[in-house]
Parts: C-alpha cells; structure tokens; sequence
C-alpha cells in the first residue's frame, strides 16, 4: 500500500516509557524509516535522552525548543533539526501547542514494541 493517512494511524496517548507524559505519538514503520506525528502540549518537558536511531524532527506548528548536546535552538513551523544516532538531546514546549514530523532511520524499536502492544489491545 502506497498511500496513508493520519487519520487511520493509531494515536498513542498514554505515557510509557517511549513517550513522556504531555506528549502523543502516530506512528508508521516503512521500510527503513519510522515516520512519527508527534503532539506536545503547552509545558511539556523531556528529560534528556538518546536513542540509537538518527533522527530528523520537522515543525509543523508551534515553537519547540530541541537542545542537541550542549546546543539549543526555538524551532518554528518550517524549521527542522538532525540529531545524530546515540546522542543526547530533549525538548521543551513552552506555552503553547506544538506539532512536529519525526524520522527515524532506522525505525526505533522501543516505540515499534509499543506499537504491537497497542495493536494487542
């Protein structure tokens, strides 16, 4: 199937170990890449962390500020960020909503488990 639709992709709402609490995730594995919407409402802070995954993070709405190791940046719809694999980065939503384009190659398999949990359900 080449064509998909958020609309049909199961929201992850509940906080697990994959996805802090304020925060909500859809997600799709295609391929070698896991494609990720996530949701972060107003005050939400994640605790720094890494992954073995590189990851692009595109904004979509909203201000996000993603700090990489010791740099830090506000990201606004347009603006995007490239966070090597295993290195440690966390993100703070402010006051305000914020919807941004995760990818993630390859696919994470922490949030793919969490993805065949919530598919058992």
């Amino acid at each position: 199937m080449p064509f998909f639709s958020w609309k049909t992709i199961t929201k992850d709402v509940d906080s697990n170990e994959t996805l802090p609490a304020g925060m909500s995730r859809q997600a799709i594995t295609l391929g070698d890449i896991m494609l990720a919407q996530h949701e972060a409402f107003p005050n939400l802070t994640c605790k720094p962390h890494s992954h073995e995954s590189a990851q692009l993070t595109y904004m979509l709405k909203g201000k996000l500020k993603v700090r990489i190791e010791e740099e830090e940046r506000i990201l606004v719809s347009g603006d995007f960020a490239y966070i090597p694999p295993n290195i440690e980065h966390s993100i703070a939503s402010g006051d305000e909503y914020v919807l941004a384009l995760d990818i993630f190659f390859p696919p994470r398999p922490d949030i793919e488990r969490r993805l065949e949990a919530l598919k058992s359900r």
